[in-house]
């Protein structure tokens, strides 16, 4: 677990989030190799897709009171770093999914 990652109290009791370590999401990524980006940009399609539900358009900049969004572009059109994200969401995915042992290593 990450350092950085705190508890907070809930109604519900306390809630801590669970983080994949540095080890589980490398393994996540040796287990998935390639199929990683193909997860990546399934996640990216649906929230894309939730977002355009919304009324949301692409826009050059983002601007929350027009709903536009420049990252409403189809995946290979995104920036690296938004690729990254996406990717290292993919990851945490499958690092929870080997942690549950429905992925062997």
């Amino acid at each position: 677990m990450s350092a950085a990652v705190k508890k907070i109290a809930t109604p519900f009791g306390e809630y801590e989030p669970r983080i994949a370590g540095r080890d589980e999401l490398e393994r996540a990524a040796a287990v998935m190799g390639d199929a990683l980006e193909a997860i990546a940009r399934v996640n990216h399609d649906r929230w894309a897709a939730e977002r355009i539900g919304q009324g949301w358009r692409y826009g050059e900049e983002r601007d929350e009171a027009r709903k536009l969004q420049p990252n409403l572009v189809p995946y290979e059109h995104l920036p690296e770093s938004e690729k990254r994200i996406d990717v290292e969401g993919a990851k945490a995915i499958i690092a929870e999914m080997i942690r549950l042992g429905i992925f062997r290593q």
